[in-house]
């Protein structure tokens, strides 16, 4: 790897992230839409601005520019002549390589800024993240997957303080749309819900934990800085609380 300043890292960083936003906002309008065919001028801006960044990282930071895939501007002209517009398939694949692109340099560059994490906590945020992607598919609030994502990111930096402040908002969020006065009600809800198993002691006691903490965490006071092991607890519970409800949002509710 050549030998780049944190800030440009950083400037394209933000870059890809803006890139990879737009173009998941672009994809979701042109599913919901009834349009079949799309500006070619459009896309090829967008698809001009990757190749500015992946062309960038590729220079500086080869082994993870080589990962992000190639986009040819062959498919906006025919037989010479720029194309006015794309379909609907031709714009999604091309969108969809935008994201893997940016999703892929997001996460290669976001590792050379972020101090180094146990293996084992590392571990554990590797697998959250894939869960978060499962949830997201199944369904889960878009807000609650945007903070969860961006409270593993933090916890990838070591900005542990960063991530239990957004998990335990998370889980204010969601503690707020189940009935009980108290924790233990809360938590008795989701019992006879038929979503959590009675028996299942230890998860009830995580959650409890977790809805304890997370009032900490958005208190006034500033002398409470979360350890790794509280960070995690912050964002197992939030996972734990996102499965439920959801489940939850899918069957029958039992009356309590």
């Amino acid at each position: 790897m050549e030998e780049v300043a944190i800030e440009e890292i950083r400037a394209v960083l933000a870059k890809v992230r803006v890139l990879k936003r737009f173009s998941e906002d672009y994809l979701r309008n042109i599913k919901s839409g009834g349009k079949t065919n799309f500006s070619a001028n459009c896309v090829k801006s967008l698809v001009d601005r990757y190749e500015e960044a992946r062309s960038w990282i590729i220079y500086h930071v080869h082994k993870i520019g080589e990962q992000m895939p190639l986009i040819s501007r062959d498919i906006f002209y025919y037989r010479g002549a720029p194309r006015l517009y794309l379909s609907e398939e031709e714009v999604e694949i091309i969108l969809r390589d935008i994201i893997i692109g940016c999703e892929t340099a997001e996460q290669g560059l976001e590792t050379l800024l972020k101090p180094p994490i146990e293996p084992d906590i590392l571990d554990r945020l590797n697998f959250l993240r894939r869960e978060l992607e499962k949830l997201e598919e199944q369904g889960l609030d878009a807000n609650v997957v945007k903070n969860l994502h961006e409270a593993i990111t933090e916890a990838e930096r070591g900005h542990y303080l960063a991530s239990a402040m957004i998990s335990s908002r998370v889980i204010r969020h969601l503690v707020d749309k189940m009935p009980g006065k108290n924790d233990e009600e809360k938590v008795e809800y989701l019992i006879k819900s038929g979503i959590m198993p009675k028996d299942r002691k230890d998860v009830q006691r995580q959650i409890i934990t977790s809805m304890r903490l997370s009032r900490n965490f958005l208190s006034h006071r500033v002398d409470l800085f979360p350890s790794p092991g509280e960070t995690l607890m912050l964002l197992g519970g939030a996972f734990i609380l996102a499965k439920l409800l959801l489940q939850l949002s899918e069957r029958p509710v039992h009356k309590c």
